[in-house]
């Protein structure tokens, strides 16, 4: 598989931009047949003319968007190309299946995701593509990789800007496994959480915090810095 890699390659990459140009033409047909309805209707002024095509390409930027978040979404739940937890060499199926992953949700992500965040339509997109969340969770960054592998629960707010990971590379090997955030938790702006972490109930991952790989934060505690350690348990309340 190794020898044969840089050969597999750009052949994939080839095939993805094909099947990119696909999904993101589906995603603009919508779009498009809202547009020529609505340029149809006749308006007095040059002045109102435009401010009817500029309102529409807006709304039609929208349609595009969230075709885009279904249509990715039905991939995930359809194919059978999230790879599970474990230990691959970076030569194998498994790290291909991975990138095809990463190449899916870059789609979303590079197009629509920053304009959704936070509100009830980035939940909608990271339930379609298999994380699993609870009530009331507020996602306020776009730097969630391998959503598939990550768990969040009820009402817990991660922070602008914060990264979850559910891989790293080490060794000349790719690790993928789960991260567990709690129920009622806080993860702060800008922080860092590497593969197999596990986030108690209501604690908190302060600012700028990174939580490094296999890191256990139990109920009510607080973390910071760099790496993370735990500075105090949280009053109850």
């Amino acid at each position: 598989m190794k020898k044969l890699f840089p050969i597999f390659q750009p052949v994939i990459t080839l095939t993805f931009i094909f099947i990119a140009c696909i999904i993101y033409g589906l995603s603009l047909s919508p779009a498009i047949i809202f547009f020529n309805y609505v340029i149809q209707f006749s308006v007095d002024s040059k002045f109102e003319f435009a401010l009817l095509v500029g309102i529409t390409l807006s709304l039609c930027y929208f349609i595009f968007g969230i075709s885009l978040i279904l249509i990715v979404g039905c991939i995930f739940r359809v194919l059978p190309i999230k790879p599970k937890p474990g230990i691959y060499p970076l030569y194998s199926i498994a790290t291909i299946k991975w990138g095809l992953c990463g190449a899916f949700l870059r789609l979303v992500n590079l197009a629509f995701l920053s304009f959704i965040t936070p509100t009830f339509l980035n939940v909608l997109y990271f339930r379609l593509i298999g994380t699993k969340l609870g009530k009331g969770v507020q996602i306020n960054t776009v730097s969630i990789n391998d959503p598939w592998l990550l768990e969040i629960g009820d009402r817990t707010v991660v922070g602008g800007a914060a990264s979850v990971n559910g891989h790293s590379v080490e060794k000349g090997t790719l690790i993928l496994d789960k991260v567990k955030i709690g129920k009622d938790c806080t993860i702060g702006a800008g922080s860092i959480i590497w593969p197999g972490c596990t986030i108690g109930d209501k604690s908190i991952l302060s600012n700028q915090s990174v939580l490094k790989r296999k890191s256990k934060i139990g109920d009510k505690e607080i973390w910071k810095g760099n790496p993370a350690r735990n500075i105090r348990l949280k009053k109850n309340k």
